[in-house]
């Protein structure tokens, strides 16, 4: 894993490194700082870029830089070495004298930072004793010093840059004082740990693609005395490295790689630069052999370490390290000063919370009795109360915290009133729901009610909606802590639910318009109905179908509009739409149950019968008819049942004067249809294509058309029927005309005449007699003249026939001489009789014995 060198005394200076010394030497006292905000090399002697500035900005003109370089670097031979250290360790000067480079050193006199950020620049030749060389195309990076007064307790930039150096170049110098061995800080383990840990995160996975690579680790010890073997300094630095590598926290997939996998570790000791100056440029062109001389067993630059990539790539590879590396937030780790600011603003923040906790908790619980109890709520009060509250605690919080770190203050701050502001905005929920509710619910009873300040419903609904929402709006500004809690989600929903209700309410009115369209075509096409019944003909379902057409179309006329209809609602076309296929759908609907009312079958058998008895009973005039023989009577029954049966096939079967059945557009007893239509919905479906025209087949499998009223059975029964009824009128009025026919004879008259002449002439005396003939005579005539003397005689024939016969029973059941019947009829003329008796034997007259033995009750 390391290579310890044997620390040799240094051959004769060659001329290389004199005019190197002699050139720092005159640069020492003139040297000047690296202009931070500058990119460009410093001068032509130096010859060196600022590839990052201390403002963490990566210059892209590296490749011009290279590429315009003295000593033109080939595509793959160059070489990357780093140098990282603490400010002020001699870690410019290292470089050059190691690689005659001209990077700006320290002045002894006034102790600060001299570079600032990280400097690239190209070797003209590596300072050496060797006497066979490789090729040397080597690019040295000076990185900014650690631990630097300048930064102060801001790490950010030294973790990001020693990142960035570990992971773009091949050797990592690190130049550390043997006095810094073995501590935590000053030998920068610390900043280690992290860059380690942070370069597992980002950089990990590579290796599991690239095993062979890795970063040599160059630990150069400066000002060795030689009292501490460096063995044993070697020892003591590889032991801290491992442990920090054990105690790192390394993700799942690359936890099993080991350090070894990813760093190799060398050793060089530098004696004093200036109480030893010899013995340091000897060590100095030892660690140079090791550099260039293969041959040499320390040698460096072994070919794993490379990142075979030309030099092209390796400036786009260097850029996109460093954006990895600048945007990684695992290296962003806090001050000692930010982590007491935090600590201390969040348990000032905390104690603040809780204060909170307990007025907000009353304040809650007195929010939500507010609304659960439906009292009248001032918004602008409450407003107050919550502005009040979130004040107060801020104040409290400002306070305490404000002393501390401003940037640490100003986050906890925000963090605490996001805290405030989730907790208030669970009352402000609860407020704004409740003004939700109310105000839609406010705007329900105001759309329902009727009004005449407006001209039409859609006025109505903008002007209300308007008033609804601007009153939501300063209602819920109001409890929004200026601002603080937003509202726009609120109002986003109000607003749908206001487009619901006024959707719902559209659908309402219209619904309302189909009811009053339906209402008017009822009340017209039921009086149509039943005249066109009274006296059907063969136009009847012309002048039913004309009428039901012009009552359906002047229903829709007033909102008839340039293209479709309106109905002055603010729906939508497809809406629109809708109503009007329910309207005429219903319509259709209407039509065919008043069909079936007024033409049911005992409807249909009782217009029969009222057409049979206009023709049978009244003759042209409307006067009854009477009757004088049968050959009359039976032609004017045949007519009047022709007459009737007229009207059957008209009113069974609806069909217009051309032979076409009346064809609704819809499938009224589809019952998917029906569903369809029940009212106009809120989202209008598509109407299939098979609605547009009625569907034979379905009506087939219905097993009736629209167009039958009664089926052929139903037609079958109402004949059966009618034929029963007007037989019986028949045979009636066929009896009364033979009781009229068997008269008594003239000479009859005259007997009466002469014998009951004396009677005749006493009546006529007599004035109470005399005035009832007249009543009588009068009566009688006008019987005759109404031609029902003949009923009212066989009536009056029928009552005395009656009369005649129960006279004869009761005489009979007196006069009959037996002891047990004459009893027995005397107690049923009184009422007392409480048994039976048996019937007589009518030829024994004794009582018939059952089959028990027993006498049978009568």
């Amino acid at each position: 894993m390391s290579h310890i060198p044997e620390t040799t005394a240094a051959d004769p200076a060659e001329t290389l490194e004199n005019a190197h010394i002699e050139l720092t030497e005159a640069t020492d006292k003139n040297s000047r700082s690296s202009l931070s905000s500058s990119f460009v090399p410093v001068d032509n002697i130096q010859d060196a870029i600022q590839v990052i500035d201390e403002n963490k900005q990566f210059n892209s003109a590296i490749l011009d830089y290279i590429s315009s370089s003295p000593d033109r670097l080939g595509l793959g031979d160059y070489r990357i070495i780093s140098v990282f250290g603490s400010q002020s360790t001699g870690k410019s000067t290292l470089l050059n004298h190691l690689f005659n480079t001209n990077f700006d050193v320290m002045d002894e006199v006034n102790r600060q930072q001299t570079t600032k950020g990280i400097w690239l620049a190209h070797s003209p030749g590596v300072t050496h004793s060797a006497k066979s060389t490789a090729p040397d195309n080597v690019l040295v990076m000076d990185v900014e010093g650690t631990d630097g007064r300048e930064r102060g307790e801001d790490q950010d930039f030294e973790r990001k840059a020693a990142l960035f150096a570990m992971s773009t170049s091949e050797v990592l110098i690190v130049n550390l004082w043997e006095t810094q061995v073995g501590l935590y800080q000053g030998a920068n383990m610390g900043l280690l740990k992290t860059v380690f840990e942070v370069n597992l995160s980002l950089f990990g996975k590579a290796k599991l693609r690239n095993n062979d690579h890795k970063v040599l680790l160059l630990f150069v010890i400066r000002d060795h005395l030689g009292v501490t073997p460096v063995e044993s300094l070697a020892r003591t630095i590889e032991q801290d490295l491992l442990k920090i590598w054990d105690n790192l926290n390394k993700p799942a997939d690359v936890a099993h790689l080991e350090f070894s996998d990813f760093f190799d570790l060398a050793f060089h000791t530098l004696s004093h630069k200036v109480l030893q100056l010899d013995k340091f440029k000897s060590d100095v062109k030892l660690l140079g052999n090791r550099f260039v001389d293969k041959s040499d067993p320390g040698f460096l630059f072994k070919p794993f370490y490379h990142h075979d990539i030309p030099i092209e790539g390796w400036t786009m590879y260097a850029q996109s390290c460093w954006d990895q590396i600048d945007n990684n937030k695992d290296l962003d780790l806090p001050t000692q000063q930010i982590l007491v600011a935090k600590f201390k603003c969040d348990e000032i923040a905390s104690l603040c919370l809780e204060e909170f906790e307990e007025k907000f908790k009353a304040f809650e619980t007195d929010a939500r009795e507010a609304v659960s109890s439906g009292s009248a709520i001032s918004y602008d009060d409450i407003g107050k109360v919550m502005k009040d509250i979130n004040e107060d605690i801020l104040e409290e919080y400002d306070s305490q915290a404000s002393k501390y770190n401003k940037l640490v203050f100003e986050q906890k701050r925000v963090a605490l009133t996001n805290k405030v502001n989730d907790r208030l905005g669970e009352v402000f929920g609860v407020y704004a729901d409740h003004l939700s509710n109310s105000t839609i619910k406010d705007l329900g009873s105001s759309l329902k009610k009727k009004s005449s300040k407006f001209s039409s419903f859609q006025e109505k609904v903008a002007t209300l909606t308007a008033a609804s929402i601007a009153s939501f709006v300063t209602s819920l500004t109001l409890l929004s802590l200026g601002g603080s809690l937003p509202i726009e989600s609120q109002v986003k929903s109000l607003k749908e639910n206001v487009n619901t209700l006024v959707a719902k309410q559209q659908v309402v009115e219209l619904n309302n318009i189909i009811s009053k369209s339906l209402k008017k075509i009822n009340n017209g096409l039921s009086t149509t109905i039943l005249d066109e019944i009274a006296k059907p003909d063969k136009n009847t379902w012309n002048r039913i179908l004309d009428s039901f057409t012009e009552l359906k179309n002047n229903s829709l006329s007033k909102y008839q509009a340039a293209e479709g209809y309106d109905f002055g609602l603010g729906t939508e076309a497809h809406v629109n739409d809708k109503a009007l296929s329910t309207l005429e759908f219903k319509a259709w609907e209407l039509f065919d149950q008043l069909i079936q009312k007024y033409i049911s079958k005992d409807n249909l058998l009782n217009i029969l019968k009222d057409r049979f008895d206009e023709k049978f009973r009244y003759d042209e005039n409307g006067v009854p008819k009477l009757y004088q023989n049968a050959m009359e009577l039976e032609s004017s029954f045949a007519d009047s049942k022709d007459y009737a049966l007229e009207a059957l096939p008209i009113l069974s079967f609806a069909r217009l004067s051309n032979g076409a059945e009346v064809r609704p557009k819809y499938d009224i007893r589809n019952k998917s249809l029906q569903k369809k239509y029940a009212t106009v919905q809120l989202v209008a479906e598509e109407e299939d294509e098979d609605d547009e025209e009625p569907d034979s087949d379905a009506e087939e499998e219905d097993g009736q058309c629209f167009a039958q009223i009664v089926t052929e059975k139903e037609k079958s029964d109402v004949l059966i029927r009618f034929r029963k009824e007007t037989d019986a009128k028949f045979v009636e009025t066929k009896r009364s005309i033979m009781q009229l026919v068997t008269q008594i004879p003239l000479w009859v008259y005259v007997v009466i005449v002469v014998l009951g002449w004396n009677e005749f002439m006493a009546v006529l005396r007599n004035p109470f007699f005399f005035t009832l003939l007249v009543i009588f005579g009068a009566g009688g005539y006008i019987l005759w003249q109404m031609g029902l003397l003949g009923p009212s005689m066989m009536v009056a024939q029928r009552a005395f026939d009656e009369a005649v016969a129960v006279g004869k029973t009761k005489l009979r059941e007196i006069l009959i001489d037996e002891p047990g019947q004459h009893g027995h009829n005397l107690g049923t003329i009184s009422g007392n009789s409480n048994r039976r008796l048996a019937p007589l034997d009518k030829e024994t007259d004794e009582p018939e014995v059952t089959a028990s033995g027993d006498t049978e009750d009568n």
